[in-house]
């Protein structure tokens, strides 16, 4: 659905091929009557929206519009308005008031589709009664068990229950337990590390690969190919390997489509999956490990089966001349990690690298470098501030490290870009001459961002003193030229990862479609997830419509729509995982910390704010301040007051405030926290003025009616000689 919303978003032309599926869900919306014809394209009436329902604790619900965008606001719903929607249910609302800077007020038109699922609480002794409290939201829950049993558990004991009857489904254990949080995290998203007997069987019945199996495939083993990966990874997808001689370059990608076929138990299991979760200890695979750590891994010394791009290059101007994807079977000659490229690149020798694999290397290295400025011209390059968790045996956090991207980083992420976008290229191909149906495929695209958001992007640029220009970009090549710009004057200072993270914030998010848009960040016209198949369902998919298209086969293709959207929301939502895991042990960390202060930056100045620490090995870790003092960006001492562990939530209080933090001239910063601050205090006022109308307006309703009621008011239909 959420495919067919940001085309909706957009506008559908009429004449626009639609999937069959998109075609029913368009005639439905068309017979509820919610659709205008605007410049000869379908859009959502004004006063609907399509959303998410999320519910208070109070009861009432929230519609949070689809696409999810920065600037759009949620639609409350009262209770007795939601008719039968719960939490996570996508519906058809329609607005009650007209907006004026108030709160949008809306009711349940259609539940378009509904989500069951269980509720993961903390037990809560209140008085003489125990009840369930959900994670996160808080809800009390009404527990369907003797108050005498439930007593006999431990307070904050974690349960799954049924919302609909109070049945407790699963007994998880304390809260706590460290060990715990992985459980919480896992169940709070319906996840789970084991895998169905079915599929375990289906994994354990494949045999070590044999040249003599597979003559039909082509035999490169000769070719030196290397993995590399980060340190740890077992997880093996790709492979490289660059004949300078000949400009040609060879992208090596485990064949999982060979061990799992379509409608099989272990093809049920990734597609419920989606992706491989990572948590720092360990990870929650896609697949069976046997499978994604050994038979599909491109391990060194083994033999393995790979889908393998061949792609001639320019030897001056480094275009692709032509490229070719085949079956093969390959054997990695030496596995790598980022640091022991990165070490060969800086020094120029490394013992840690084979002699025959240096040469080869250093000249890939040389030709990633050159495709990388020509992308960069239409394409844009981001700093990354990730940080990398580092657990002790009690799996509680010891240490947190910030990574950047290096040398090794690029030369690799060159190489899949090229595989990737081969493959988008292929898969839009006719699949014969005169073909002329509607060419349904797995892209991965990115819409250019709207010129509000670029209006308001610009207009913070020139507070903070690094664009001084009064123009706005009005097209993507302005745009583009302006980002590159601004990045440039930052470059060098403490505010370049924070300029970086405002021009993402802008963005719209990347998500995978059945139907090419093409991919703005990247500066693609088509572009694909072909080279993590063990990972990601997305690209085992694409393997699979890629080898009927070689081979010449039909693929049915139509259920294609729906599952692009599955995997755009369980990407999004394998994300939340790997975050709330990390708030988790950053909590049960401070939460031993009740009282001491830690350096950090606001993120979020509005009511609440929200402060970023960067004291380690506290980097990233969020907390919640109720009353704030300070602005945006603005450098700041907080002291840790509070910890849910149940919900992951760290409160705090601003002790102090400093007005340096973007490496720029001190009379630039001061501009800005003065503008800032005051703008604040404004939005304050502004609250507080339209809070006052609002009650004024409800006390002169209630005192006409209470007048009205006093004279003993008739209508006037009723009254006497009427």
């Amino acid at each position: 659905m959420l495919e067919f919303l940001n085309l909706l978003k957009n506008g559908i032309p009429l004449d626009f091929k639609l999937a069959e599926s998109f075609l029913q869900f368009l005639e439905s919306l068309r017979s509820l009557n919610v659709l205008d014809v605007r410049k000869g394209c379908y859009v959502l009436k004004k006063q609907f929206c399509i959303g998410k329902i999320d519910i208070a604790k109070e009861g009432y619900g929230f519609v949070i519009p689809l696409p999810k965008e920065r600037a759009v606001r949620d639609w409350l719903v009262e209770k007795k308005l939601l008719k039968g929607a719960q939490k996570d249910d996508i519906v058809l609302a329609k607005m009650l008031n007209k907006k004026h800077n108030v709160r949008i007020y809306a009711k349940v038109i259609q539940i378009l589709e509904t989500k069951e699922s269980s509720v993961l609480c903390y037990l809560e002794k209140y008085k003489l009664d125990c009840m369930a409290i959900s994670i996160p939201n808080e809800i009390p829950y009404k527990i369907k068990a003797s108050q005498k049993s439930l007593k006999t558990l431990p307070t904050n004991t974690i349960l799954k229950i049924n919302p609909k009857n109070g049945e407790i489904l699963e007994i998880l254990g304390a809260l706590s337990d460290s060990k715990m949080d992985e459980n919480i995290t896992l169940s709070l998203y319906n996840r789970q590390e084991s895998f169905s007997l079915q599929a375990q069987l289906q994994a354990n019945s494949f045999k070590a690969v044999r040249l003599k199996d597979f003559k039909e495939r082509v035999d490169c083993t000769h070719l030196p190919f290397c993995v590399i990966d980060p340190m740890g990874a077992k997880d093996h997808d790709d492979a490289i390997f660059y004949d300078s001689e000949n400009s040609m370059l060879y992208v090596a990608i485990a064949d999982v489509s060979y061990y799992v076929s379509k409608d099989s138990a272990l093809d049920i299991e990734a597609k419920a999956r989606g992706f491989s979760v990572y948590f720092p200890h360990k990870s929650i695979p896609m697949l069976p490990r046997i499978l994604s750590e050994n038979l599909c891994a491109l391990s060194e010394g083994d033999l393995r089966l790979a889908m393998v791009w061949k792609i001639r290059l320019h030897k001056r101007t480094k275009a692709v001349l032509n490229s070719e994807l085949f079956e093969a079977v390959v054997k990695v000659r030496q596995k790598l990690t980022y640091e022991d490229v990165d070490a060969l690149l800086d020094s120029k020798d490394s013992k840690a690298v084979k002699a025959s694999i240096k040469p080869m290397l250093f000249a890939l290295n040389a030709l990633t470098q050159k495709l990388r400025q020509k992308r960069l011209k239409s394409g844009f390059d981001f700093l990354g501030d990730d940080s990398v968790m580092e657990l002790d045996k009690n799996l509680e956090l010891k240490d947190t490290k910030m990574k950047s991207q290096t040398q090794s980083h690029q030369l690799v992420e060159e190489c899949m870009l090229l595989a990737n976008i081969q493959s988008a290229l292929l898969q839009s191909k006719q699949s014969t001459q005169g073909d002329e149906q509607l060419k349904l495929g797995i892209y991965r695209v990115h819409n250019a961002p709207k010129q509000e958001n670029i209006e308001d992007l610009f207009a913070e640029f020139r507070l903070l003193g690094i664009y001084k220009k009064n123009k706005i970009p009005k097209n993507i090549r302005e745009f583009h030229n302006a980002i590159l710009e601004i990045q440039a004057l930052t470059q060098h200072s403490n505010m370049a990862v924070e300029v970086d993270k405002l021009i993402i914030r802008s963005m719209q998010q990347a998500f995978y479609a059945s139907h090419n848009i093409g991919h703005f960040g990247l500066g693609f016209e088509a572009y694909s997830h072909f080279t993590s198949p063990i990972r990601r369902y997305s690209d085992l998919l694409l393997h699979r419509i890629l080898k009927a298209k070689i081979q010449l086969n039909q693929e049915s293709l139509e259920s294609l729509p729906q599952i692009c959207e599955d995997l755009s929301q369980k990407e999004r939502e394998v994300a939340k995982i790997e975050m709330d895991f990390k708030d988790r042990k950053f909590a049960r960390y401070l939460n031993k910390k009740i009282g001491q202060a830690y350096l950090g930056v606001i993120i979020n100045d509005k009511s609440p704010e929200l402060i970023a620490l960067t004291t380690p090995p506290l980097q990233g870790a969020r907390v919640v301040c109720l009353k704030g003092t300070g602005v945006k960006y603005q450098k700041v001492r907080v002291q840790i007051i509070d910890v849910n562990l149940a919900t992951a939530k760290v409160y705090g209080r601003i002790l102090e405030c400093f007005n340096e933090r973007f490496g720029i001239q001190n009379e630039q910063i001061s501009k800005y926290l003065f503008i800032k601050t005051h703008q604040k205090a404004q939005n304050v006022r502004k609250r507080a003025k339209l809070n006052a109308k609002k009650m004024d307006k409800n006390i002169k309703r209630s005192t006409k009616a209470t007048n009205l009621k006093s004279v003993n008011y008739k209508p006037r239909h009723k009254r006497k000689g009427k």
